[in-house]
Parts: structure tokens; C-alpha cells; sequence
């Protein structure tokens, strides 16, 4: 797994975990990925982000005509 490209320092999970701002579903998404293996587990992360990025500028994009 590469490192982000940005310089900006990437929360750990246990921090993530108890952070009272973090979202129940990113909680829940987070522990379920923590019984799995981690590779599967990124990869499916990448392609989610991915889906959930397209569907959101699709969203703020508006309508096409």
C-alpha cells in the first residue's frame, strides 16, 4: 500500500475509532475491515472511494441534458 500524496498526516484507526467526530458508518466500515486481510481490505477501500467520489460529482454536477 503507497503512502497518500499529500503531506497532510493520515489519522490512525484507533484514533479514528474514538474520535467522537467520526462517523458511525466510517466506524463500523473500519471495524469490519479490521477482520479482514488488510490488502483485500485497502484495495476494496480504493474502489469504494472511487464509486462514492464519481457518484458524488455526478450528484453536484446536476442533472445533463
Amino acid at each position: 500500500m503507497s503512502e497518500p500524496n499529500n503531506t497532510e498526516e493520515v489519522p490512525s484507526i484507533v484514533e479514528l475509532l474514538f474520535d467522537p467526530t467520526s462517523s458511525v458508518w466510517l466506524k463500523l466500515a473500519l471495524r469490519s475491515a479490521l477482520c479482514r486481510d488488510p490488502v483485500d481490505a485497502a484495495n476494496d477501500s480504493q474502489v469504494l472511494a472511487r464509486v462514492l467520489a464519481r457518484r458524488c460529482d455526478d450528484i453536484l454536477s446536476g442533472p445533463r441534458d
